[in-house]
């Protein structure tokens, strides 16, 4: 709603209740800008912050660590043999290329 500062009420009454009108509007709004800030801050923590930054310190752990393969229905897949270079990947991961 647009108020007509040109034909403001006259009455002491009337400008109260439209200064307490406005403060609560105002009011209402600061909360809001408040907690779209807060949200923004968390957002930016989230993709800028320290924790984005995380690296995780062993990259090869997953290639060096002993797979658990399973089929759908519980069975485990039968070896195949592995070769050298398969059996040493947590030693030296590019000495077989």
């Amino acid at each position: 709603m647009r108020l007509d500062l040109d034909n403001l009420p006259s009455e002491p009454a009337l400008l109260r209740h439209l200064v307490r009108d406005m403060a609560a509007v105002v009011e209402h709004w600061d909360g809001e800008i408040e907690r779209l800030k807060s949200i923004i801050r968390q957002l930016q923590r989230s993709q800028f912050g320290r924790g984005s930054e995380w690296v995780d310190p062993d990259p090869l752990a997953l290639a060096s660590s002993p797979a658990i393969i399973f089929f759908a229905d519980g069975r485990r897949p039968k070896p195949s043999g592995t070769s050298a270079c398969h059996s040493s990947l947590s030693s030296s991961l590019f000495s077989c290329l």
